[in-house]
């Protein structure tokens, strides 16, 4: 009886493969990433679009969240530091409205005064650097730092018959 009877081990089970956790750890870094960019988009997505009138009347209930906001930049540019950054302090203008801008990066490409502008950033309490080198500045102890810029632009920009008085308003030739 001794002789039918198997008395060897069974062999134990194989410890997991290090090979199955690679794909899974490259699996789970690339769902991390695609939710990283979808929540970056989305959030771009539902900031708030505002005029500058309504931007600084809207100013308390903004408070220092960011928004959008479209108007007219004023001449007189001035190119300083903030931050250690290159930024760019100009006066935006949308019906007869002012606001102080200091935005930090490169402009857009076609960014120029009498050109409307869309710029994405907060409100920010404070001085602005140069400001007394502005030609028509808002001076009201606020300033929008914005760090996003995009200039609405083609071959045969008009500006659209509703804003000319906008714009002659805010004392920019269209």
């Amino acid at each position: 009886v001794a002789g039918d009877l198997d008395l060897t081990p069974a062999p134990s089970r194989p410890e997991p493969s290090r090979r199955r956790a690679v794909p899974v750890l490259v699996t789970l870094l690339v769902v991390a990433a695609i939710v990283g960019v979808l929540l970056k988009t989305l959030g771009d997505a539902t900031l708030v679009f505002h005029e500058v009138d309504a931007a600084v009347e809207m100013r308390a209930d903004l408070g220092d969240d960011r928004f959008r906001v479209v108007g007219t930049p004023l001449p007189g540019l001035l190119e300083t530091t903030v931050d250690g950054e290159s930024a760019l302090v100009f006066t935006l203008c949308a019906a007869g409205s002012y606001a102080d801008v200091v935005h930090v990066g490169d402009p857009a490409e076609l960014f120029q005064p009498g050109v409307p502008v869309v710029l994405q950033g907060a409100w920010v309490a404070g001085s602005v650097p140069g400001l007394a080198g502005l030609e028509a500045p808002a001076a009201d102890g606020w300033h929008l730092r914005t760090d996003h810029m995009v200039v609405k632009h083609d071959n045969d920009y008009r500006v659209a018959e509703g804003r000319t008085a906008d714009v002659a308003a805010c004392g920019v030739t269209g």
